[in-house]
């Protein structure tokens, strides 16, 4: 699809959920998928435990469930402070990832659920290895698939149009009435992350996220 046709749809999309629409924000142009299906599990399930924890799962428990599938390497290093410190203060650091894995997740066809006026489902903790039971997950990499260019690229773009959105609404400070069908901002900005780490070489936690 071209991107011209990509950003009319997305354009329309915003408008029907009541956000400000730039006709004027850049394309996506030529983007080709920077990632393998490895790294695509490997950062999925490092961030779910983390989530997981952020949730009340123990973290010692997270950790360790970690290191049996082999992904002590993968975590960043904020994710790695954050599991090895005690402070429980500091839990609610990701529970607003739990959008940034129900991404990952459909990027990786674990379900096909991602609508910009819809959170994620309620059973989505289902859907994953099973912590508590230190279940394997052999079995959640080997269902997964990642979906092509043509299905992930019309999503990046919706989620960078309503990310314009929302920053030129703060920037401004806008008052405008509340709309039922608009997502919390975390939300957006959380798939966004998610989706724009495809198409880049950069670390999870420098993934570019500028508006134009």
């Amino acid at each position: 699809m071209e991107p011209e046709t990509i950003r009319k749809q997305s354009l329309s999309k915003a408008k029907k959920l009541g956000y400000p629409i730039n006709p004027d924000l850049p394309l996506l142009g030529d983007i080709a998928i920077r990632r393998t299906q490895e790294e695509l599990l490997d950062r999925t399930l490092c961030l779910f435990a983390c989530v997981a924890c952020s949730f009340g799962f123990p973290k010692q428990l997270g950790w360790s469930w970690l290191a049996q599938e082999g992904l002590l390497e993968k975590i960043t290093p904020e994710e790695s402070a954050f599991l090895r410190n005690k402070d429980d203060s500091l839990l609610d650091k990701y529970e607003p990832h739990v959008e940034t894995v129900w991404t990952l997740a459909w990027i990786g066809q674990v379900h096909n659920s991602l609508e910009f006026d819809q959170t994620c489902s309620n059973d989505m903790v289902t859907m994953f290895p099973n912590l508590k039971a230190s279940a394997s997950s052999e079995r959640f990499r080997n269902k997964c698939q990642m979906r092509s260019v043509d299905e992930i690229a019309p999503k990046l773009d919706l989620a960078y149009c309503i990310h314009w959105a929302i920053q030129h609404e703060t920037e401004n400070n806008l008052e405008l009435p509340k709309k039922p069908k608009r997502l919390r901002p975390y939300i957006i900005v959380n798939r966004r992350h998610a989706l724009e780490w495809l198409f880049c070489d950069d670390a999870w936690d420098d993934v570019p996220m500028d508006i134009d």
